[in-house]
């Protein structure tokens, strides 16, 4: 019962920010400055306090298994997610945003507050651990999945014969190596490091930083809501794909990764934040990706729309099941 209250507060806040985006409270500068505030600053003072523990050996061996099992996962993932968008017969043009959507899931931004809410903050810091995979994994592989099949010739529709026919699928992709040492990352590096040597952070530094972190949840779920305030029903009514992928992404996914790794006998709090992962939306990075290396744009805005307003009954299901 206590589980759902914390649920229930979540998406009360989330209410709370698409009636503060319906009565346009908060503009589209301010959203945008509430979600850079989220991402790059309270976020990773979440990530950096979570780690704060002491170190031991057990805690070690399970980040150990967490970076393994999370690796498998993502490989997983992406391996069915490019199967799922074949057998849906997928337009070309929408492949790639699909086929991102389906393999990473908004872990941190929706995933942290929920794995809060459903296991305790003590769960955090192999949260943070699993996340590392995901910022590894969606801005090199990510982006290459969505570069690369929205430069595939056959989803060029322009009469120019010389346009791009003899042009490899990858060859606009450029390394994001910037974006893999992104501030997050770079938290939870630092935080990892700092449990290895046993370091506690100065209590007049520390203070701030649980002060900033604790921000996390409500900016986040006040964020989510007026994105969803924003969005354009009439973009996703009549796309069954977008419906599947929702599904997959909610249901499916999660459901498949309680099922192998109960099989495979995982248990502690990697079983339960891998099946939170697996169940979250779809990233919000989706569209952002999309626009930048020349995918779906507005395929990714409205599968992100559709599988976060679905995730408001799915998130209290799994809450009860986990």
């Amino acid at each position: 019962m206590e589980t759902l209250i914390q649920i229930g507060a979540l998406f009360i806040l989330m209410a709370v920010g698409f009636a503060l985006g319906k009565l346009k409270i908060l503009e589209e500068a301010a959203i945008k400055g509430l979600s850079a505030l989220v991402i790059k600053a309270a976020l990773p003072a979440l990530i950096l306090m979570s780690l704060q523990r002491p170190f031991s050996k057990e805690l070690l061996s399970d980040s150990l298994q967490t970076l393994w099992v999370a690796s498998l996962f993502y490989i997983v993932l992406i391996a069915l997610s490019f199967l799922a968008v074949r057998l849906m017969r997928t337009p070309p043009k929408q492949a790639g945003a699909l086929i991102f959507a389906l393999s990473f899931s908004n872990s941190g931004f929706v995933g942290f507050p929920v794995v809060i809410s459903i296991l305790g903050q003590d769960a955090l810091f192999l949260a943070a651990i699993h996340n590392i995979l995901f910022n590894l994994l969606a801005f090199s592989l990510g982006i290459a999945i969505v570069s690369g099949l929205a430069n595939n010739p056959a989803s060029t529709t322009t009469n120019n014969p010389a346009s791009t026919t003899n042009v490899s699928p990858l060859a606009s992709f450029r390394f994001p190596a910037r974006k893999l040492l992104n501030i997050n990352v770079l938290a939870a590096l630092a935080g990892f490091a700092l449990f290895l040597t046993s370091t506690t952070i100065p209590q007049p530094l520390a203070l701030p930083l649980n002060l900033l972190g604790s921000t996390t949840t409500p900016l986040a779920m006040l964020v989510v809501g007026t994105l969803l305030a924003r969005a354009s029903f009439k973009s996703v009514v009549g796309d069954w794909r977008l419906y599947a992928v929702s599904a997959l992404r909610l249901l499916v996914w999660p459901l498949l990764a309680w099922v192998v790794l109960k099989g495979a006998g995982i248990g502690g709090y990697l079983l339960p934040i891998t099946v939170i992962v697996a169940g979250m939306p779809c990233a919000s990075n989706t569209s952002l990706i999309a626009e930048v290396y020349g995918g779906d744009g507005e395929t990714a805005s409205s599968v992100i729309f559709l599988s976060t307003l679905f995730s408001v009954a799915t998130i209290p299901i799994m809450a009860l099941l986990l």
